[in-house]
């Protein structure tokens, strides 16, 4: 069977030829006359032909030797461009196309710095960005529409796919502004005696969440008005049409409506949602775990000032909001369903 010379070997005498003196060759190379000398009688013992005519000087390379040159030249222009595309192929994004689901609210907060950060950061060359409500996400991601959705469907019954914790933000109380010290520390269910409840639609995932809260709290409320997305909301509690329930980031979204809100926290309770990375088993390998880290990272630096600034009695917690990955999985489990309080970590 043949076996592949030692390319080392071959390129020592293949310089050799070049500088026609074993001593110079050695000086080029930076290793001793004796290795040169060695590793010009390994080669063409290999060969089995003599490269160089020794009773010249300087050596002049056989016919053989002359061959061995032509062939060292194209292979080292080979390995050069070989090299090259691996560089190239190690620069390149590690998934040309990444389809990624967002729920409204983080298309809209996160959603413009995470595909700037995806695109600029090697991890994808194109992404196609879906935001909309929870389900169609759920339903994407079954059928491989999407490769990876950011939701707050914990997709429970659900066993084959990964879900990556990236935050936990507490449900707040929104009010006109104008009704701000009337309630200001009251219980839930008193104020809504006096003021309208209004409602994400039970479509959202949101809505299905704060309607679980309140029957667990034993409130019944009517329901008159209810809408599907955060800026309609808000916009409705802005212009004293009643109170709401929602969250920080949802805020940041409905951010032109901020200063006609009062925002407090929810009354005597710890009510939660978490969002995660959810993706397939498998589908998109140790990527997934970069895309978390990036969208923990950009959680930290730009959205957590911006809550912030925009919930100045919230500075000092805002912080808790990231979710450490490595998160205990009884903690992880609990937070499927939104319902552990941010300071005891307790079940409410």
């Amino acid at each position: 069977m043949f076996s592949l010379p030692d390319l080392r070997v071959l390129e020592v005498a293949a310089v050799v030829i070049e500088e026609g003196s074993m001593s110079a060759a050695g000086l080029r190379l930076g290793i001793t006359q004796s290795a040169v000398s060695q590793a010009m009688k390994r080669a063409e013992a290999h060969i089995g032909a003599s490269l160089v005519r020794r009773d010249r000087r300087p050596l002049g390379p056989t016919e053989a030797g002359q061959a061995l040159l032509t062939h060292m030249r194209e292979i080292t222009l080979r390995v050069g461009r070989a090299v090259e595309e691996m560089r190239a192929a190690a620069a390149r994004p590690e998934r040309e196309d990444l389809r990624l689901g967002m729920i409204d609210t983080f298309a809209s907060t996160v959603g413009p710095l995470l595909v700037r950060s995806l695109m600029a950061g090697s991890i994808a060359l194109r992404v196609s960005a879906y935001s909309g409500l929870v389900p169609a996400h759920a339903e994407a991601l079954m059928r491989n529409g999407i490769d990876a959705a950011v939701t707050s469907d914990p997709m429970e019954g659900v066993d084959e796919v990964t879900r990556l914790p990236l935050l936990r933000e507490p449900f707040l109380l929104v009010a006109p502004i104008a009704w701000a010290d009337t309630l200001r520390d009251r219980p839930l269910d008193d104020l809504l005696l006096e003021h309208r409840l209004i409602r994400y639609t039970a479509r959202s995932h949101m809505g299905t969440q704060i309607e679980r809260h309140l029957r667990r709290l034993r409130i019944e409320h009517p329901q008159t008005m209810s809408f599907e997305t955060s800026d309609s909301l808000l916009s409705m509690v802005a212009n004293g049409m009643g109170v709401a329930i929602t969250t920080p980031l949802c805020i940041l979204q409905a951010a032109v409506h901020r200063p006609a809100l009062e925002v407090m926290p929810l009354p005597a309770t710890g009510l939660s949602r978490t969002i995660a990375l959810v993706t397939k088993q498998g589908g998109l390998g140790t990527l997934a775990a970069r895309i978390a880290d990036n969208t923990r990272v950009l959680l930290r630096n730009w959205t957590l000032p911006q809550i912030a600034a925009q919930i100045p009695w919230m500075a000092r917690s805002v912080g808790s909001i990231v979710l450490d990955p490595l998160a205990h999985e009884d903690a992880a489990c609990r937070l499927r369903c939104g319902w552990l309080h941010p300071d005891s970590r307790r079940t409410v």
